[in-house]
């Protein structure tokens, strides 16, 4: 990918003292493509395991059984792509939650080139959203449904508004989720 111009911001930036979620990432030959620059895909990819590092970290109970009645499914993805990584650059992909509304949530994820590990700024090189929607599992397939609490203070913690957030834990989901 080749890179003619400075890209254009197309979402309103967030404030300097939104909490962010922070996974490192060395580039590997494995990320690469065949010319020599990060494979675009290998980006995405990141999303999803920042995403599943915040749940670990931020609602255990949620993340200790992914295969039960309820889910988090990704209703969309996107990264805009500003400039090249290339092997052995230092990455900090980082996660924060816009939003909650309804049983939708929104993060967005910003990938910054660092010079050394724990560093609070670094190059943008690109920038990514999910849109996530929380779901039960009914008569073998996935319906709408409020998120549950450890769900809602994870997001919280990570900056979102929850506002206009559903909110309210299936019954028994805790004892469900312990006696996995």
């Amino acid at each position: 990918m080749t890179i003619l111009e400075e890209p254009v911001v197309r979402t309103a930036p967030l404030p300097p003292e939104t909490p962010w979620f922070t996974i490192e990432h060395t580039v590997t030959a494995g990320d690469t493509s065949a010319v020599g620059p990060v494979y675009y895909a290998r980006l995405i990819d990141w999303q999803g395991q920042c995403r599943e590092r915040a749940g670990m970290a931020g609602a255990p109970l949620f993340s200790s059984d992914i295969s039960g009645d309820y889910a988090m499914l990704t209703q969309s993805c996107s990264c805009e792509y500003f400039k090249e990584l290339y092997y052995g650059d230092l990455v900090a992909i980082r996660l924060t939650v816009r939003w909650v509304r309804l049983h939708l949530m929104k993060a967005e994820f910003r990938y910054h080139r660092i010079d050394v590990p724990g560093q609070p700024d670094g190059d943008l090189v690109a920038r990514g959203e999910q849109m996530w929607a929380s779901a039960s599992l009914v008569d073998g397939h996935y319906e709408p449904c409020p998120w549950p609490r450890e769900m809602a203070d994870c997001a919280a913690q990570f900056g979102a508004d929850l506002s206009r957030a559903q909110i309210q834990d299936p019954p028994n989901y805790r004892e469900r989720r312990t006696q996995r």
